[in-house]
This record gives structure tokens, sequence and C-alpha cells, in this order.
């Protein structure tokens, strides 16, 4: 029996003999995290008004300036009580319209726990967020 499945996030669509079923892409959740921060690419920086989404393998964000697709980065997120600012190595992977997607390629052991309490403390669903962490304890 073919159905519709409905899940949240990104769905792809894979079609196998004439079935077409859809299919979560995402490995982590996104929420949204709306923060001044920065990011650091190609000897220049570039600030961010707002981070539409924060997820623990990246993230998209309105970015100033025209970054350049394809090219590794650095994005600062600066905390309040919080110093320094954790910071997360990255590949600009989009740039469309003044956002920016960036996925994230490198990150200090203690700047990963502070990004994983983010994502817990700002999800709908955080036994979900300890799920997806737990089955992908790094970046990936």
């Amino acid at each position: 029996m073919i159905g519709n499945y409905l899940l949240p996030g990104r769905l792809k669509t894979i079609t196998y003999r004439n079935r077409t079923m859809e299919k979560e892409k995402r490995r982590f959740s996104r929420v949204a995290f709306n923060v001044d921060a920065r990011i650091e690419s190609d000897g220049k920086t570039y600030q961010v008004s707002c981070i539409h989404n924060l997820s623990i393998g990246g993230c998209l964000l309105e970015v100033a300036g025209n970054c350049r697709e394809g090219a590794g980065c650095i994005v600062i997120l600066p905390l309040p009580h919080m110093a320094p600012p954790i910071e997360i190595q990255g590949k600009i992977v989009r740039v469309h319209n003044g956002k920016g997607s960036v996925q994230f390629t490198g990150i200090s052991r203690e700047n990963l726990v502070h990004l994983q309490n983010i994502i817990r403390y700002n999800s709908e669903n955080p036994d979900r967020i300890e799920a997806e962490i737990a089955e992908h304890p790094g970046l990936k």
C-alpha cells in the first residue's frame, strides 16, 4: 500500500518502481535562534543580523555582504555571560538573497557541548534532540 508520509524538516523525494515516497534528508533538527553573530571568511568579517535556523550540523543565516559560496569560514556566536564566544568551523554551501547556508565542519569539544545545549533549550522536542545527539555524537 502506498500512502503519504509527512515528516518534519526538509524532505527528499524517492521514486522506486513508480512509487514515490518522502524521506527525511536532514540528520539534525533545526531551531530558531535569533542572535547577532558574525562570520569570518576569506580574511573578512561579515555581520550576521539573524540566524534563521541552527542545528548541530549547520545553520541558515542572514548576512550583510557577499560571502563566497564554497569558502571555508568560522561562525562566531557571542552569547551573553559567556566568554569567549562559541566558534564553529564551516563551509559556506549556499548564498542567495542575503542569506547564507553554512555546513559545520569542525568544533572544539567544549563548544560542541554549548551548541548542543542551545539546540536542546530552544527545541520544541528535546527528547528528539537527545536521540539525535546519541545517534550522531559529533557534527555528522
